[in-house]
């Protein structure tokens, strides 16, 4: 219970610290006066120092981490497929914490969702594949992603038909395989979660089902 409760004052945190980054942001947008200028700099630079304190990280990689961060804050877009091969699906083992996760990553700017998602997969997986579905698009803040990152996310989840190609490592990826969806391995919760995986099959299953959203 004591875990819990931490873990709940953690994000209640972070949520308050994004809040307050987005504030700042927000204003910097639209502020015409040198005063309120001057003073939305220190909002933010206020901001990043809880940022450092709650993660740990020094306070040069959290300014190099929002580098290139303005205008109306917005949140990012995480796109995961849910690829299958004989009722099992594909994940892939991420070399940065050891765990695994669907195959996906960020939105790119001039190139649509579904092509994301068909991208990122053979770029993580070596596996051609065809978006077919938007099975949901979740609000991380909804649901039990952990660790957060510090943007806020949505996540777009494609279900995907598998067209060819062949399991590659990468950078990134250490190993590709498909699982027993009743027998996962230990996920990297802050890219996938469980309840995202059951989603995937229950629109494979059933795929007539409405989009799910927040």
């Amino acid at each position: 219970m004591q875990d819990h409760q931490e873990q709940h004052q953690e994000q209640q945190w972070l949520d308050w610290v994004e809040q307050l980054r987005a504030i700042a942001q927000n204003g910097l947008a639209y502020a015409d006066g040198q005063f309120d200028i001057e003073r939305y700099h220190q909002l933010q630079s206020i901001a990043h120092d809880m940022t450092a304190q709650l993660s740990g990280a020094p306070r040069s990689k959290v300014d190099q981490y929002f580098v290139g961060e303005n205008g109306y804050t917005t949140p990012k877009l995480d796109i995961r497929a849910g690829v299958f091969r004989d009722d099992k699906i594909l994940l892939v083992k991420e070399r940065s914490d050891g765990c695994w996760a669907l195959p996906g990553g960020w939105a790119d700017v001039c190139e649509s969702p579904a092509l994301g998602a068909e991208r990122e997969t053979l770029e993580e997986s070596g596996y051609i594949v065809k978006a077919v579905k938007l099975v949901a698009v979740r609000d991380t803040l909804r649901h039990p992603y952990h660790p957060r990152n510090a943007h806020h996310l949505l996540k777009l989840l494609f279900l995907c038909e598998l067209q060819g190609g062949e399991a590659k490592e990468n950078i990134e990826i250490s190993e590709i395989d498909f699982f027993e969806v009743n027998q996962l391995p230990t996920l990297s919760r802050g890219r996938t979660i469980a309840e995202d995986i059951a989603l995937m099959v229950k629109h494979k299953d059933h795929p007539d089902l409405a989009t799910e959203f927040d």
